[in-house]
């Protein structure tokens, strides 16, 4: 099926920004309108009828990334999610963290009375990690499941050896720009705690992400789960957020998730060959378990010339990121390439 159509943004321009906004689609469109007018017309039972659903809502969101619906939460967004989580630490926590990962996780850490230590993550991620914690106790490990600038994945396998290793860690991720990109099953992952957006990868809008919590984080961490419950819907939550989180998990699933998840592998895989062979690939970004994010050293003067061509990217940190997703096509893909070895040959 092509999804395109219901996509009309993509008869603008050539978009390869989803790890910035995820695209919004007709139906969403249509959904979220029609359940404004059901605010419009029932008044307080729209926000009645929003309570008495949400156990439904997080009970959707748990099957989605396989996690225990007990243990699941709506948030709004990823910013205020990782602060609930990080609230459950205790003052002095050692926390081992990138600096260079994502803003608002980094300020989150910053704004708390921690311990910090942090890590540069150019190349050999997983061989930093291991050397700090050769070194040091930590309480946590906190990193991004996918670097925003660079699009290095780190390795779950390794994250899983730690558990091993150093079994009273905990490992929180940040998954905003991993899941909708591939499969991810929580009770199976290295992770204690996730945090995402659903307005990037899960084209779910802005106002809505959720949290997911394991019992060994609850062990540690000792939040009641009521407590954890009570804090994060203290005053009204987006009800528009929350339905349109829940409409978004949906139409994945119901549009064959596994098929969406093959076609965005491989359109990244291939842009990401294309780039390898003309060299703009940093050697240490050769690795097994490839993010969707495409990400090339250069100046940042080169994106301006990108946009002359009406292709839609970002440049983050010291990259030129490209982001397809399964609406992308690989007539596009031919396009960037093509764009992108003529932009090489005069940079």
């Amino acid at each position: 099926m092509s999804f395109r159509k219901e996509f009309p943004a993509l008869n603008s321009f050539t978009y390869f920004n989803t790890a910035y906004v995820g695209l919004m689609s007709q139906p969403l469109m249509e959904f979220r309108a029609n359940c404004e007018k059901e605010y419009l017309y029932k008044g307080d039972q729209y926000k009645i009828d929003a309570y008495d659903r949400l156990d439904k809502t997080h009970e959707t969101i748990a099957r989605f990334i396989g996690s225990n619906k007990e243990r699941t939460f709506f948030v709004p967004n990823f910013s205020v999610g990782i602060r609930f989580v990080l609230d459950t630490l205790k003052k002095g926590s050692k926390v081992l963290y990138i600096k260079e990962d994502y803003h608002s996780l980094v300020d989150a850490l910053e704004e708390r009375d921690f311990n910090l230590f942090s890590l540069s993550i150019e190349e050999r991620l997983e061989e930093k990690i291991e050397a700090s914690l050769a070194e040091h106790h930590f309480d946590a490990l906190v990193v991004s499941m996918v670097q925003f600038t660079s699009g290095l994945k780190v390795d779950f396998n390794f994250l899983a050896s730690l558990h091993e290793k150093y079994p009273e860690m905990l490992i929180i991720g940040d998954a905003t720009q991993y899941i909708g990109t591939d499969f991810f099953s929580f009770s199976d992952s290295p992770f204690d705690a996730v945090v995402s957006s659903g307005y990037k990868w899960l084209l779910a809008g802005f106002g809505n992400g959720f949290v997911a919590l394991s019992d060994r984080f609850m062990e540690r961490t000792q939040p009641k789960s009521h407590t954890f419950y009570q804090k994060v819907f203290a005053g009204h939550f987006n009800i528009l957020g929350a339905d349109s989180l829940i409409f978004a998990l949906d139409y994945l699933t119901q549009n064959n998730f596994k098929d969406l998840v093959e076609k965005n592998k491989i359109l990244s895989n291939t842009l990401r060959e294309e780039l390898t062979k003309i060299d703009w690939i940093p050697e240490y970004m050769d690795r097994a378990d490839q993010s969707s994010i495409v990400s090339v050293a250069c100046q940042e003067q080169l994106l301006k010339r990108l946009e002359d061509q009406n292709i839609r990217a970002a440049y983050r940190g010291n990259y030129l990121r490209f982001s397809p997703h399964f609406y992308n096509s690989t007539e596009e893909i031919d396009h960037l390439t093509s764009v992108l070895k003529g932009l090489k040959k005069t940079a």
